[in-house]
């Protein structure tokens, strides 16, 4: 289990030592929050490719290992503090398929914008990714409870919007489904939640971003409060650091 005293002891060191680390995972959206909102088993960072080698130079001085490394590279010590590790290549950029300028090759493609985040780990501010790319990466798999409820909750602090599909659209009866791409379940949506200057009935497949809020419609948990078909300005939206694209159902 990684307390917030064992995430400020490994800032410590890698600080000392130059390395520049941003958190994502758990810690990073608690630290984007303010507080810690649950336990966490380990912790995520970000650190540049360039200074991956020191990086585990400097961990391996303090006692940490190598617990596997096929796909990524976890660290852990006696203690059984975990810490895991990405690399980002800020070096380079490309333009993905998407169309999203990414960095890049090395390491993962986050997109340009997604490393400025700042957040606070029982007060001390620590760069972290943004909310937006937090969202974005809660996607493509089957989510848990903490993560829904990581995704709420920066969605309901940032108003960064979530991605979905329109599932089903009674026209007759003036109402919907959204198959959330960063929730559980899907969501309920009235045609008077659809924005834009002139109405336009959704379509079956239809991509969209939208806020939500908890109301039981039609047997259904949420209810989204704003639908913004793709293509749709969005006023007071955020824009840096990867907004979540509409993504297929999960």
């Amino acid at each position: 289990m990684m307390r917030a005293e064992d995430v400020l002891a490994v800032l410590d060191l890698l600080d000392r030592a130059g390395v520049e680390v941003w958190l994502d995972g758990g810690w990073g959206v608690d630290a984007l929050l303010g507080e810690q909102t649950r336990p966490h088993e380990d912790l995520d960072i970000v650190v540049r490719a360039e200074s991956l080698a020191h990086h585990g130079r400097t961990m391996g001085d303090h006692g940490f290992r190598p617990l596997r490394t096929e796909h990524r590279l976890v660290l852990v010590d006696d203690a059984g503090r975990k810490v895991d590790v990405h690399t980002v290549d800020l070096g380079a950029t490309r333009t993905d398929e998407r169309g999203v300028r990414v960095h890049g090759p090395g390491g993962l493609p986050c997109p340009v914008g997604s490393l400025n985040g700042s957040g606070r780990v029982r007060g001390r501010r620590v760069g972290c990714v943004t909310p937006e790319y937090q969202i974005a990466s809660h996607t493509g798999y089957a989510l848990g409870e903490d993560d829904e409820r990581d995704v709420l909750a920066l969605h309901h602090r940032f108003g960064v919007p979530l991605a979905a599909r329109v599932r089903a659209w009674h026209e007759e009866e003036g109402w919907g489904v959204l198959d959330a791409a960063n929730l559980r379940e899907d969501v309920w949506a009235h045609f008077s939640a659809v924005a834009g200057e002139d109405y336009v009935e959704p379509a079956v497949g239809q991509a969209v971003t939208f806020s939500v809020e908890e109301s039981a419609r039609e047997g259904y948990r949420r209810r989204a409060v704003t639908v913004w078909p793709e293509g749709a300005e969005r006023e007071g939206a955020a824009t840096d650091g990867a907004a979540p694209s509409p993504a297929t159902s999960r």
